[in-house]
């Protein structure tokens, strides 16, 4: 079938709309780590670390909320417009963001900031679902793993701009909530320009047929069929593999000033550093999983496993690496001393690695499931995530209180290790899997064409 070039030119566009939704909202997701000192200073005049948890509870409400408001707005999503969905949750979380520049200092400050961090995570919930939803619907099954991955690089960014605005602004933190609640304010309004892509219009058996109707939508017997679906349950129900990251983000911006001396400036440079490997990482292995599973069908499975053990390595070397910087030092000074290259370099190969598996694992998760199902079983899928991250910053703030930073970060292996095996199942079950999904599509494509030859 010929490309329509001006379709092609708009599916791009939308593409980029929803890479900068999305590369924005993980941005102001992200702002609370780098600030947990400045917060802590301005809410309580103190950086105890007996304080952390105060935070770390903020956190996990915002996360936790979210996750509600993702598989409510998914299951809806599977039911009407994603499009409309998408608009008002990034309205709602965009105006809360503004809203948080008024919140004033000290504990009335701390319930406001509270407040607008939990209606804010009902905002966001709304916005992943239902964009990587509609992505599903324009990239071809051939091409989905790359089309994912830069979906990730946008996650990957906004983690970045996040960073980046935490180690920059410092005591004026509230400025940063409202850089990334205008620019999704802005985004928002750039929806309504946008055509929704056609429910499963990009799959290889409904290609074909033009002029004919996806009508399929989810129904409550639906359910039950998706659970009979094996890679859904490990793939859904893994949220092992976030609570690492949850502890590690949490905590690394006070991990490294209080354990290493490290200024927050010069964290952020490494932290920079990382993410822009994490960027590669995330299309070097998106493109590699497109291309193995033309040869083998659990390609994408292996990459996402092998891309979460080897972090593991990385990690403990990153912690095993012992040096203090001395106050005020330079990045000339601090490079000549190995522990600290050995430690960068470690945590650089981390993240390049790390970010293998958001592509091939939202890529599967799509592949193992019919149109109708992609956002409620994405949502299901990122709310278990989103689990893991409630969970890991509890972790963290509990383990910093109790035992020391050293400890909490120590903890984050643990969970990556058990991770591993909680992937295992998967490469064995993917292969049967993806053939009822192709079953049911030719099924339906047959049923699809009798209806519009009879028309």
């Amino acid at each position: 079938m010929a490309k329509n070039p001006k379709l092609s030119r708009a599916m791009s566009l939308t593409i980029v709309l929803f890479f900068f939704i999305l590369l924005f909202s993980y941005a102001d997701q992200n702002l609370l780590g780098p600030f947990l000192n400045p917060h802590l200073q301005t809410f309580f005049g103190s950086i105890e670390d007996a304080l952390v948890p105060k935070m770390s509870i903020i956190s996990s409400v915002f996360v936790f909320l979210s996750g509600v408001s993702m598989v409510a707005c998914a299951i809806l999503a599977d039911k009407t417009s994603r499009k409309w969905i998408c608009f008002g949750g990034t309205m709602i979380y965009a105006l809360f963001s503004i809203s948080t520049v008024l919140i004033p200092d000290g504990e009335v400050g701390y319930l406001l900031f509270f407040i607008t961090r939990a209606l804010n995570g009902i905002g966001i919930g709304a916005i992943v679902p239902t964009i990587f939803s509609m992505v599903g619907d324009t990239a071809q099954p051939e091409k989905r793993t790359a089309a994912f991955a830069y979906i990730n690089v946008a996650m990957i960014m906004g983690q970045l701009v996040g960073m980046l605005l935490g180690g920059m602004m410092g005591d004026i933190w509230r400025i940063a909530y409202l850089i990334t609640g205008t620019f999704s304010l802005l985004l928002a309004f750039g929806l309504l320009g946008i055509k929704e892509p056609k429910r499963g219009a990009a799959e290889t058996e409904l290609r074909g047929i033009e002029g004919a109707e996806y009508n399929f939508s989810l129904k409550k017997e639906d359910f039950k069929k998706i659970w009979s679906n094996k890679s859904n349950f490990w793939l859904i129900t893994n949220f092992i593999d976030c609570i690492p990251s949850g502890i590690a983000f949490f905590l690394i911006f006070k991990y490294l000033e209080d354990t290493r001396n490290m200024d927050p400036e010069m964290i952020t440079m490494v932290v920079l550093i990382a993410f822009i490997f994490g960027i590669g990482g995330a299309l070097v292995f998106g493109f590699l999983g497109d291309r193995l599973f033309k040869k083998d069908r659990r390609a994408k499975v292996l990459i996402a496993l092998i891309c979460n053990a080897f972090p593991i390595l990385f990690f403990i070397i990153f912690l095993l690496s012992d040096y203090n910087l001395p106050d005020g030092a330079s990045m000339g000074e601090a490079l000549s001393i190995p522990a600290f290259v050995l430690a960068v370099g470690s945590l650089i190969l981390l993240m390049f690695v790390n970010q293998g598996v958001g592509p091939n694992w939202h890529s599967t998760l799509t592949d193992v499931n019919l149109p109708e199902h992609r956002a409620t079983m994405i949502s299901l899928a990122s709310f278990m995530d989103l689990i893991g991250h409630t969970v890991g910053p509890l972790i963290a703030g509990f383990m910093t209180a109790q035992f020391g930073l050293q400890a909490a970060m120590w903890a984050a292996v643990f969970f990556w290790g058990l991770n591993v095996v909680l992937w295992l199942p998967i490469f064995f079950y993917i292969e049967k899997d993806l053939d009822n999904i192709h079953s049911v599509l030719e099924g339906r494509a047959k049923m699809m064409m009798e209806k519009k030859e009879n028309e």
